[in-house]
């Protein structure tokens, strides 16, 4: 069931406010992209079907827009200091690059104690059990 989208009002919105073309107009010239279409049943156009003046409704339009973006702003703040929190944690490379050097260092100290040890069981406990 598709529905058919209302007619728009053809009032002028207020001064400041770029006009938007036509979404029927063809782009001209070549590599010209055609423009989007406007929104459908934006709050300014709402309130203008409403019977609002222009500039209130603009003005209520960009304030529903402002406290709107205050409040995701105010749910995002602890997704975002997490996000820094597991930023800090993470390991970089050079810490994977300091930990390797150092675990190769411990299996060479490792191995030659373990080669000391042969050595002095072959040198010390081997001729006295002959």
């Amino acid at each position: 069931m598709s529905a058919q989208p209302s007619p728009q009002p053809s009032v002028t919105e207020p001064p400041g406010k770029p006009a938007q073309p036509p979404a029927d107009a063809t782009p001209s010239g070549p590599g010209a992209v055609a423009a989007k279409p406007a929104r459908a049943a934006t709050l300014f156009h709402l309130l203008l079907e409403r019977g609002w003046d222009a500039e209130p409704a603009y003005t209520a339009n960009q304030r529903i827009h402002a406290m709107s973006s205050e409040i995701v702003a105010a749910a995002l703040e602890p997704v975002m200091a997490e996000l820094r929190q597991m930023r800090e944690t993470m390991v970089t490379k050079a810490d994977l690059a300091e930990r390797e050097t150092r675990l190769i260092k411990w299996m060479f100290g490792a191995m030659l104690a373990q080669t000391a040890v042969i050595v002095g069981f072959v040198v010390g406990v081997v001729p006295l059990l002959k």
